[in-house]
């Protein structure tokens, strides 16, 4: 299976896979920071109406227990939900310049998670 392979029916976003598919919360949020809006504008148009059916897709699967290609398109789903607040909320730039550092954040797993 290739990498960048999503479930059959997804398709039309594998062009995202490799810069947002991103498993953990750090590199999502990195990602956003360094995103143009534009950039952003493409992700969010791609996802937005795809959304329904990526979660109802999703759902069939136990979360602890998702094959590989449905993996990467929750990893989408994951990235599309926490970076589209700058395009809902019309900022001009998806990195605010006095906000907090991100490099002065520090991410935790989730809850019960052996994640690092």
């Amino acid at each position: 299976m290739k990498s960048n392979s999503l479930p059959a029916g997804f398709d039309d976003l594998a062009p995202f896979v490799a810069a947002w598919a991103l498993g953990h919360e750090k590199a999502r949020h990195l990602r956003l920071l360094e995103t143009s809006i534009a950039e952003l504008r493409r992700f969010y148009d791609a996802m937005l109406p795809r959304y329904p059916a990526i979660v109802a897709y999703l759902n069939r699967f136990p979360l602890d227990a998702l094959p590989e290609d449905a993996q990467r398109l929750f990893d989408l789903a994951r990235t599309f939900v926490e970076t589209a607040h700058p395009i809902d909320l019309n900022w001009r730039t998806t990195n605010i310049e006095d906000s907090f550092p991100a490099d002065r954040l520090l991410y935790m797993p989730p809850s019960g998670s052996d994640q690092p």
